[in-house]
């Protein structure tokens, strides 16, 4: 069961620079949290890239409060088999990072 989770550097630069304004108004983890989810409703899908996850880390506790069995509940059932635990990290980072990128997602917070 994993504890900890680092995002990539790009994704803790992303946070940081382009979402520095809406810090003021919600915690990285709420952030990086609404990342997540909305690139898994976009459609985005990793597909075996290699993903650095040497930035910012975060306790999963942290990440996802008390819902963090759902959330790896919807990730597994999203790609249609239970992942490892490495997966779900690499996953996780995958789809934070996308979420992060897209443009439609920070005009959310406008």
């Amino acid at each position: 069961m994993l504890t900890r989770i680092k995002i990539s550097n790009s994704a803790t630069g992303l946070l940081y620079q382009r979402f520095k304004a809406e810090q003021q108004y919600y915690t990285p983890n709420i952030i990086l949290r609404n990342a997540l989810m909305f690139s898994i409703s976009n459609g985005d899908k990793y597909d075996k890239q290699e993903i650095n996850m040497s930035g910012t880390e975060f306790q999963i506790s942290t990440l996802f409060g008390n819902n963090s069995n759902i959330y790896k509940l919807l990730i597994d059932q999203y790609y249609k088999r239970k992942l490892t635990d490495q997966e779900y990290k690499t996953i996780i980072c995958y789809h934070i990072e996308e979420g992060l990128r897209n443009n439609d997602f920070s005009s959310m917070f406008i």
